[in-house]
């Protein structure tokens, strides 16, 4: 039975749950399929790939993530600090022509159906949300205020460093029967240019993220406005949230 196990969407509720642990302040390391999130940057953030190279073609069958496969050249962790920092202000500096949206091609819902799918995913005690609505632009469709979050019914912290999350059966019930895709011409209509947003979703968005991931030095003027389609910092999570399901697809490790 172990091979018709979804370990696709598995590797994908630990990776979301290992994000938000890993945000958290004090937080000093990352578990789960870094070789996934190193691909998903790939294929999204063309400034990011190793020595902006591209990509490689690889057999069918082959996992997707050799199409980056490339020497590295780095320092040692005395390097760590001025590349994070390199990073955090690359990140601070994207517009829209720095992403990628649809790297899978045109219409990646219709190629990969199930990644319309709306509700949790799960392994062993970890659920985690998954909701395509949050992601419009890569399925090619104009992002606009997204359905309310999936909530869970309940949510503890029996220990330190530890919470647990606990999602209401009707949800479960999804979850096993795969049941419901979302459409998406219900929620927005196709690109009329490359990551276009209705400009009411970015109002919304604005009272909820942070425009800056680095905060300003001394003496440094940092301007706080409402952002713009230009600014795409906070383009760059939700991105995450759903195609790494594509990814996962493609490498057939989704069934």
């Amino acid at each position: 039975m172990v091979s018709k196990y979804a370990w696709g969407a598995g590797a994908l509720a630990w990776m979301y749950r290992q994000l938000g642990r890993s945000s958290r302040a004090g937080s000093k390391g990352f578990s789960g399929c870094l070789t996934l999130l190193q691909a998903w940057i790939y294929e999204y953030f063309p400034s990011l790939r190793i020595n902006r190279a591209a990509p490689q073609t690889v057999a069918q069958g082959d996992p997707l993530a050799r199409r980056w496969e490339g020497p590295v050249h780095g320092g040692g962790p005395s390097e760590v600090p001025r590349r994070l920092d390199h990073y955090r202000r690359l990140l601070d500096g994207f517009t829209a022509d720095h992403v990628d949206w649809l790297p899978f091609g045109a219409h990646p819902g219709r190629a990969v159906p199930r990644s319309l799918y709306r509700g949790v995913i799960r392994i062993y005690d970890v659920t985690e949300a998954y909701d395509p609505s949050r992601t419009l632009r890569q399925f090619g469709y104009r992002q606009v205020i997204p359905d309310p979050p999936i909530r869970p019914s309940r949510v503890s912290r029996p220990a330190v460093g530890t919470y647990r999350v606990v999602f209401g059966a009707d949800l479960d019930q999804l979850w096993r029967s795969r049941g419901q895709l979302i459409n998406l011409d219900a929620y927005s209509t196709p690109f009329d240019y490359t990551g276009s947003v209705d400009p009411e979703y970015l109002k919304w968005y604005t009272l909820r993220t942070h425009p800056c991931i680095v905060p300003p030095r001394d003496g440094e003027q940092q301007e706080v406005a409402l952002l713009t389609y230009e600014m795409v910092s906070f383009y760059v999570f939700p991105l995450l949230v759903n195609f790494i399901y594509n990814i996962l697809y493609y490498c057939g490790m989704i069934y």
